[in-house]
């Protein structure tokens, strides 16, 4: 705590000294203190120190089958997702205005230690019809729409959540119409493969995501289309066998290290629309997911043959139907509802084996869908909320699709309450 009141005395003592130069620069600072209190029906799938609720555990029956282990209550109460940000504005920079965001919270580990993470940091140039953003902000497809929830997770795994390094312009065309164009590289949201969720498959990969998207925004209605493109390399190094000479003249098998660079791609398109009317509002999206487990969604790939010659592997994703809505009444006080569905449907090819793909998750669902009421209470900045998940996932065995058949339908409950005030 000691380190981030240094950070914001110095940001203090900089940034009005910047300002006598340039007597049009604002610099806006903003965040919430929140208070998040949880109780869970049963162990789930989450991150973030339990606060980012994905999904209900599957049965782990004990050695006589007698009880279900994860059929455990739990209570949570955590501050972490209390956030600080600065907006910096009013430079000129040619034609162009110059701003530029730092966002964080404290949501940096779990288990007791606080520690402060950056969740946006960016500069932006705005001409009169194009924005050029440059830096790590909100996936265009978290940007674009997300629910108004009150959970931490926004929705997901139903709605992409994903906070990115990137290089996005949005250029608007004329009569409610833009198109954004987005480079992105993964951070703390990355993808997961043979060593666990890690950034480096993306770096192996070299080739950034891309996303390309068009949207008209009306003055009630909204619509808008796009697509998200993803290569990651899951390995860099294999192993295959070769004949080695040995000092005696003899040949002897051995286990030889090669170099690889096998990549899986993942072209997900997505459809959304909203419609707002003065207390009503209502947004969906459509999806078509492949491999989006960086966007904290229930996916991932597989190996679905291996060259022995060469160490070479082809790869495949698992592929997924995803929808939500989310509908909203009210000011003062709001009554809110989303419901989300995932189907999985598996790999086109069938994996090596039960252990060469990997899945943010579970490997054994085969659906998922949520049942989400809130309430909250808004007088000035402060806020009271209360919200309902109720989440049911399909379980059953491994598939080497990757598509497990539903055998057994496990229920989790999420109650949170929160309080917030917000400056």
């Amino acid at each position: 705590m000691k380190k981030i009141g240094v950070i914001f005395f110095l940001l203090s003592m900089i940034f009005p000294l910047f300002a006598q130069k340039e007597s049009s620069v604002q610099l806006k600072p903003y965040g919430f203190v929140c208070n998040y209190m949880c109780y869970d029906t049963r162990e789930s799938v989450n991150i973030i120190d339990e606060m980012f609720h994905i999904m209900p555990k599957d049965v782990l029956l004990n050695e006589d089958g007698t009880e279900d282990l994860n059929d455990v209550d739990k209570f949570t109460y955590v501050s972490i997702v209390s956030r600080l940000g600065l907006n910096l504005s009013g430079v000129q920079l040619g034609k162009a205005q110059l701003s530029a965001k730092m966002e964080a919270d404290f949501c940096g580990s779990g288990n007791m230690n606080t520690l402060l993470r950056i969740r946006q940091a960016y500069v932006a140039l705005d001409w009169a019809h194009i924005r050029l953003l440059c830096g790590q902000a909100w996936h265009p497809m978290v940007d674009q729409m997300m629910p108004t929830v009150v959970g931490v997770a926004t929705g997901s795994p139903f709605a992409p959540f994903n906070c990115s390094p990137q290089v996005r312009m949005v250029a608007s065309l004329g009569k409610g119409w833009s198109a954004t164009v987005a480079a992105l590289y993964q951070a703390s949201n990355a993808s997961v493969g043979p060593d666990g969720a890690s950034a480096i498959y993306a770096k192996w990969s070299r080739i950034p995501e891309c996303y390309v998207s068009f949207k008209y925004a009306g003055e009630h209605l909204t619509v808008g289309a796009g697509v998200d493109v993803l290569g990651v390399m899951p390995r860099s190094i294999s192993t295959v066998t070769r004949s080695i000479e040995q000092g005696d003249g003899t040949m002897q098998s051995q286990a030889v290290r090669v170099r690889v660079n096998d990549r899986v791609w993942g072209f997900s398109p997505e459809i959304f629309a909203s419609y707002k009317k003065d207390k009503f509002n209502i947004m969906g999206k459509v999806m078509y997911a492949q491999n989006t487990s960086h966007l904290t969604m229930v996916s991932g790939y597989g190996a679905t043959s291996f060259d022995a010659e060469t160490g070479s592997y082809e790869y495949a994703p698992l592929n997924s139907a995803v929808s939500w809505v989310n509908a909203t009444y009210g000011e003062r006080w709001k009554a809110g509802l989303m419901l989300g569905y995932v189907q999985n449907l598996g790999s086109f090819k069938e994996f090596i084996s039960l252990e060469d793909f990997w899945v943010r998750g579970a490997k054994n669902t085969n659906y998922l869908y949520r049942i989400s009421p809130s309430v909250t209470y808004t007088i000035n900045r402060f806020q009271l909320a209360l919200e309902v998940d109720y989440t049911v996932v399909g379980y059953g065995d491994l598939a080497l699709n990757g598509c497990s058949e539903a055998l057994r339908r496990v229920d989790g409950l999420r109650a949170c309450f929160m309080v917030k005030y917000s400056f």
